[in-house]
């Protein structure tokens, strides 16, 4: 019976993710396509060291390490707005030849924050022989973090390229003991910017940092400053002298804390070992980390999600979960956990067999779950949601009645209570917030 389950749970996802792919409906009718940043790692280009040799080379190089987004600087506050235009132009027809985002990038010391803006206005606008342009801007702001200075400058960029230009704010990680970054406005920049891209340096002038911890930390304060849990991180590693296991360290950490990308600032020119561990990214990042963000924002603005902390790398409650199903199945916003429970198994989304635990185990609900389970009970849901569909029934909570056909009784529909495995070290894959977003928002176009 448990072989059966387990080839039943994977099909049941395998399915799922298979019409997602097949029909882009979920990312069509319910969320844009993020743009500005790729999916995948990047690397920083300064000023001074712009690809001197073959363009197509480099790009080609690039590409090959699994590259897929590039930050050139075009500007200080005390160049002109395109330092090297004869240069910019065929790196980014190259890059773009290779699905490599560019991103412009300026060091900005705030003397003057609408002349400061005025020079990433003209690099959003430049365009290379062929039309090419970038595909995001990116301030960096170091010297001087007065908040109406801030404003005036987010202001005049979005004054000129509109509400939907992607702009990524460039600031110090908060952890960063410097004067100036206590003035950090963090809730003005997630006001203005789609990004929020902290300078993750644990190679202190002071003292070595352990890149692991410092960039959990550094994630999980920006995200308290910030005050909300959707706030899209981008974490610049330090690639100053930094060799392949910091590098590892620190993408891990990344994962851990489900941070959506990130990208190494190099001493000068990147080395070959770090992009041989920039080629391991995709061991760290899911494929479509961006998209699986937009999912979970979509449904906390949706008021689909409610009780989610500032972390979204914690595991979600059972009973949270299928609250959340039950309100894609019913279009009902005002159910509690026990309410939603009794729905699906109303409607055989959870077998009855399982009714007895659900009911007499109140702190089971409340504990994590595997992904296996969630795609089993999403696989039911949209089921149950196409037979409702055939029948003219309409879902909504009301008039009970089996949607599901019978599959024998699934002994292992749940994972083994938490308390039973003291002593145990748990090797399972439990769903986190972002995971349950994108799996019920891949699914949402069957379920509504």
């Amino acid at each position: 019976m448990k072989r059966k389950w387990l080839v039943s749970a994977i099909v049941a996802g395998l399915s799922i993710l298979l019409t997602q792919v097949e029909s882009g409906k979920a990312a069509e009718q319910h969320i844009a396509s993020p743009v500005g940043l790729a999916d995948g790692p990047g690397i920083w280009v300064n000023l001074w060291s712009y690809p001197t040799a073959d363009v197509e080379s480099y790009a080609l190089k690039l590409h090959n390490n699994g590259i897929r987004n590039v930050f050139v600087q075009t500007s200080r506050s005390n160049t002109p707005a395109i330092r090297q235009p004869e240069v910019l132009g065929p790196l980014i027809d190259a890059c773009h030849h290779y699905k490599i985002r560019v991103i412009a990038w300026s060091f900005l010391e705030l003397g003057n924050p609408e002349a400061d803006a005025q020079k990433l206005i003209e690099a959003a606008r430049f365009r290379s022989a062929t039309g090419q342009t970038f595909d995001a801007i990116a301030p960096n702001m170091e010297k001087d973090l007065d908040s109406t200075k801030v404003e005036r400058l987010s202001k005049a960029l979005r004054a000129q390229l509109g509400p939907t230009y992607p702009m990524i704010a460039v600031v110090y990680s908060p952890l960063n003991k410097a004067a100036q970054v206590a003035k950090t406005p963090w809730k003005l920049l997630d006001k203005y910017y789609d990004v929020i891209a902290p300078m993750d340096y644990w190679n202190s002038k002071f003292a070595k940092l352990e890149p692991y911890s410092y960039t959990r930390d550094t994630v999980k304060k920006v995200r308290e400053l910030c005050g909300r849990p959707d706030v899209e991180i981008h974490i610049i590693g330090d690639g100053m002298k930094t060799h392949g296991p910091e590098i590892k360290e620190f993408m891990r950490a990344c994962r851990d804390t489900s941070v959506t990308s990130a990208s190494l600032y190099p001493f000068h020119q990147m080395t070959e070992e770090q992009y041989v561990s920039l080629n391991g990214y995709h061991e760290y990042f899911p494929v479509n980390s961006r998209y699986r963000l937009a999912a979970f924002h979509e449904l906390i603005k949706s008021g689909a999600m409610t009780n989610v902390s500032l972390d979204p790398s914690k595991s979600i409650p059972r009973g949270e979960f299928y609250r959340l199903v039950a309100h894609r199945l019913t279009g009902r916003k005002d159910l509690q956990d026990s309410q939603a429970i009794n729905i699906l198994l109303d409607y055989g989304v959870v077998p009855d067999e399982h009714k007895d635990a659900l009911a007499n185990a109140p702190l089971y609900v409340g504990e994590a779950m595997e992904h296996r389970e969630a795609y089993a009970v999403v696989a039911n849901a949209v089921e149950a949601k196409n037979r409702a569909h055939k029948l003219g029934l309409k879902l909504n909570g009301v008039h009970p009645v089996k949607l599901t056909r019978a599959k024998g009784k699934r002994v292992d529909w749940f994972s083994l209570p938490a308390q039973a495995q003291q002593g145990q070290k748990s090797t399972k894959q439990m769903l986190n917030y972002i995971d349950a977003a994108h799996i019920v928002l891949s699914a949402d176009h069957d379920l509504r």
